[in-house]
């Protein structure tokens, strides 16, 4: 006697588009910034160029070169989040091209729900020349982490074996490079944070603890 056995597949070729235009996005970066690209992606290492392009920008935030590696930052954070759920079987709502949605549209107000709050401190406390190099500050190194990360998430999307272990390579490494980036960052302006450092303080609950926290337990 026989079983009935139903196979499910799961169509990732929305995946593989995802990719592309990833790609796409990084080739007019290139062309339109081809030394700042190369600059941006040797931050952890070169500190310089971070005064050299602040003194540069007058919009640190709304520029071609910015809002580009925005998109590419939401769009492979949020399938570094998708793998992780798939990856560890949590919420199977957030499984397939709509889940995937979900985690960059949640992604996405995470981030410009932190610029909103950053700008709303930075002018009730008068604090808009420390917010704004704050933020370019932490923008950069996050360019620079997300510009490493890619061809690893980029990897585990294809490969067959050992997922598992390399997915969990890859958290490490992001793990090291996130904390790596905040010492560098402290590290960099230690007097203008001493210098603020109620605001800080109060800055990092505001806008890295408690969005992490909720952006997490809307996960699970």
């Amino acid at each position: 006697m026989f079983e009935a056995k139903e196979i499910f597949t799961k169509n990732n070729d929305w995946i593989l588009f995802i990719f592309l235009f990833i790609l796409f996005l990084l080739a007019i970066v290139r062309l339109s910034f081809k030394d700042r690209l190369l600059h941006t992606n040797t931050l952890f290492i070169q500190k310089k160029y971070l005064k050299q392009y602040f003194n540069k920008e007058k919009n640190i935030v709304l520029n071609l070169f910015q809002t580009s590696l925005f998109i590419i930052q939401v769009l492979s954070l949020s399938l570094l989040f998708y793998f992780a759920i798939d990856n560890f079987k949590l919420n199977p709502i957030y499984i397939g091209f709509n889940g995937y949605l979900y985690i960059l549209l949640g992604i996405t107000l995470y981030f410009l729900f932190r610029h909103l709050i950053g700008m709303f401190l930075a002018e009730v406390f008068s604090l808009k020349k420390f917010h704004k190099r704050v933020l370019y500050d932490k923008m950069s190194y996050f360019n620079n982490l997300s510009l490493w990360i890619l061809p690893f998430i980029i990897t585990y999307a294809y490969i067959d074996i050992f997922k598992g272990g390399f997915f969990t390579f890859i958290l490490v490494l992001f793990s090291i490079l996130l904390v790596f980036r905040y010492v560098l960052f402290i590290l960099n302006n230690k007097t203008l944070l001493y210098n603020n450092l109620f605001y800080f303080i109060l800055y990092l609950c505001a806008l890295e603890i408690a969005p992490l926290v909720i952006l997490f337990k809307l996960t699970i």
